[in-house]
């Protein structure tokens, strides 16, 4: 079975710039942690894309479709199917008071948002800040190795990776999913309540499932808490 559009895939990837060939980003620890990259705040976990839905860049999308099961592939991104190339016009000139009216003290390639656009600082002198617009990978020719590690055709399966695709400090121990009809019940660990902004990531996981999986009609969500040992009466004992 290879991957087609509409599919639910799990990939492991490494991400590198063909010139010059540094690693920037992997969703694998192991690698994370060899190029000085391992974050303790990340899950490393293989990571959820569904062909069609533009969650990872055009170009990486497109390599992905065809695969199979355990294949490896080394696939390379033109800067056009990633993230664009670079624009001269996106690279602005500002007062330097503009930004330390905002509490900024602007340093060179220090990331910075202003109107809610995000920069680069490229320099700073004069009084005079001259700031970057363009995405910091623009213009770079993107290589990705890319693992496949499951096409997933299990309803059930589908529904656990979109929520972890919402909560990945939780691991699938921490769901379980029962589906009847067009109902599905999801039954969370008691973890999800010590996390922030919890309601906003349901909601995420609702959208998802209400775009990505239409057969299901009705969501509900379950929460389960263990306040003692159930203690068994003399009876029960005896059965």
């Amino acid at each position: 079975m290879s991957v087609k559009k509409g599919d639910f895939i799990l990939i492991n990837y490494t991400l590198s710039i063909k010139d010059g060939g540094k690693i920037i980003d992997t969703n694998i620890e192991e690698e994370a942690r060899k190029n000085n990259l391992y974050d303790e705040k990340r899950e490393y976990k293989p990571m959820l894309v569904v062909i069609g839905r533009k969650w990872v860049i055009e170009g990486l999308e497109e390599q992905l479709i065809g695969m199979s099961e355990g294949e490896e592939k080394i696939i390379e991104v033109s800067p056009e199917k990633a993230f664009g190339v670079r624009d001269p016009n996106k690279i602005k000139v500002v007062p330097a008071r503009d930004l330390s009216s905002k509490g900024i003290i602007p340093r060179k390639n220090m990331e910075v948002e202003i109107d809610g656009k995000r920069a680069t600082v490229i320099s700073v002198g004069g009084g005079r800040v001259v700031l970057d617009f363009n995405h910091p990978l623009a213009g770079k020719t993107l290589v990705y190795k890319v693992s496949l590690i499951k096409i997933l055709d299990n309803i059930r399966d589908k529904i656990k990776m979109l929520v972890l695709r919402w909560i990945p400090k939780i691991s699938e121990e921490d769901i379980k999913v029962n589906i009847r009809a067009e109902r599905v019940d999801i039954n969370l660990s008691e973890k999800v309540l010590s996390i922030s902004n919890i309601g906003m990531f349901i909601r995420g996981i609702i959208r998802d499932i209400r775009t990505l999986l239409p057969e299901i009609k009705r969501v509900r969500f379950l929460f389960s808490f263990k306040i003692g040992e159930i203690k068994k009466s003399s009876s029960q004992k005896q059965l």
